[in-house]
């Protein structure tokens, strides 16, 4: 969608909110007219991202449906099942889930560095015999 369709969208809005007040300031019931007109715009808006070259046809058709849902009154649907299909996966990941050992495999370079600390406590324990060799009589 271009910059300037976006401008365009927002000015309608802009005009129809500013409509709707003046409805209520004159004491019209305005509320069935949204029940309508914004579902349906919400809907409109989806279906030109759908058809749009540069819009996402996913997006586009989640926006559709968020619309026609919010138009026949069941949202709700939308919302729980979304919900419980979240609930679903938390329950999945966690029975998948694999017991961690309680000591954990050294990695190489741990391996090496403990190999090179061995050998030179090993350097270390010869040099101190010959120091006590030497310093006995």
């Amino acid at each position: 969608m271009s910059e300037r369709s976006g401008k365009v969208l927002l000015g309608l809005i802009l005009l129809l909110i500013g409509g709707l007040v003046i409805l209520d300031q004159l004491g019209i019931d305005s509320s069935e007219l949204l029940r309508v007109l914004i579902p349906g715009l919400i809907m409109l808006y989806g279906a030109r991202k759908m058809m749009s070259s540069s819009g996402s046809r996913f997006t586009g058709g989640l926006i559709l449906l968020i619309g026609f849902l919010m138009l026949i009154g069941k949202l709700h649907v939308l919302f729980h099942a979304v919900l419980a299909i979240g609930v679903m996966y938390l329950g999945f990941r966690l029975l998948r889930q694999r017991d961690v050992p309680d000591q954990t495999v050294p990695t190489v370079g741990e391996r090496q560095w403990a190999q090179r600390v061995l050998q030179d406590d090993d350097v270390l324990d010869r040099w101190e015999k010959s120091v006590t060799r030497r310093q006995q009589p």
